[in-house]
């Protein structure tokens, strides 16, 4: 969980957080619900919010 909450703390806490599925055509996911069970942090998806562009998948080093 330590590596996750580094990763978050060198953005500006006032900007959303998406989810980025799928490499080859990313769609983006809103975060839901986070909790623990079977010994790890689960993050949940809050539904789809649309596509991710193409400027995601590269800063993701998936293009």
């Amino acid at each position: 969980m330590g590596e996750l909450v580094a990763a978050l703390q060198q953005f500006d806490p006032a900007l959303e957080v998406r989810l980025a599925i799928q490499p080859r055509l990313p769609y983006e996911h809103a975060v839901g619900p986070v909790a623990e069970a079977d010994g790890m942090v689960w993050i949940g998806e809050a539904g789809q919010c649309g596509y991710a562009s193409d400027e995601v998948a590269e800063s993701l080093g998936w293009r």
